[in-house]
């Protein structure tokens, strides 16, 4: 009786920690600069673990500023006109990212053919230095004004 009161325990436990491992809440995109020192912002190649060249359907786009708002949002919607990205392409967002400002980037997807929304989330500041080099400063580090 001992060992069934402690196997019920053990297979919840991994059946709750399973199921909170599993859905995430938020996905992290990919953000790398670019030579023009503007950000790409891509769905990362784990999406697409299998190689099979998922599309995936953009449904809103958007840039946020902590103190400030919402500086920049395009949606998707018009069914006749999808927007396919697939994974490590630049999705388009038709903003100018200035330097030593932190953003926070999001949007909105699903994999062609299925109706389960991802939201996609991640902080960003494009840090000009002394020299005049540029680096990109993600999650964090995007956060602490120090850096």
């Amino acid at each position: 009786m001992k060992h069934i009161h402690w196997l019920l325990i053990t297979l919840l436990l991994g059946i709750i920690t399973g199921c909170f491992v599993h859905c995430n809440m938020l996905y992290t995109p990919d953000i790398v600069l670019q030579d023009s020192g503007q950000p790409c912002i891509s769905i990362p190649s784990n999406e697409d673990f299998f190689k099979r060249n998922k599309k995936f359907n953009i449904i809103d786009t958007g840039v946020f500023q902590t103190g400030v708002g919402e500086l920049w949002s395009k949606d998707y919607l018009d069914l006749s006109k999808p927007y396919y990205v697939k994974t490590k392409e630049c999705l388009r967002f038709n903003y100018h990212f200035q330097y030593n400002i932190t953003y926070t980037i999001h949007f909105m997807s699903t994999e062609k053919g299925d109706n389960i929304n991802k939201p996609w989330l991640r902080d960003m500041r494009i840090k000009k230095n002394k020299d005049g080099t540029l680096q990109l400063l993600l999650d964090e580090y995007a956060r602490d004004v120090t850096q």
